[in-house]
């Protein structure tokens, strides 16, 4: 199934078009998506139809993804 991720970092926003198995054995989860993008996923939040989605949750083709950066500083 084909996916559209939105990746979100401060005031830069772009969209990714990413192909992803369906559900199974070799259906990916939100924390294998982040590492087949090159995300560390202790820097992002991830949305699925604006709610927080847990890493080891499979990714579902229902719904608008975004992938938001989190930006920290002291």
């Amino acid at each position: 199934m084909k996916l559209r991720l939105k990746i979100v970092a401060g005031s830069e926003e772009r969209n990714v078009d990413v192909e992803v198995p369906d559900t199974g054995a070799e259906a990916d989860t939100y924390e294998s998506l982040l590492a087949r993008l090159g995300i560390n996923p202790v820097e992002v939040i991830v949305l699925c139809n604006g709610r927080p989605v847990p890493e080891d949750e499979e990714v579902n083709g229902g719904g608008e993804i975004e992938i938001i950066r989190i930006v920290s500083g002291g």
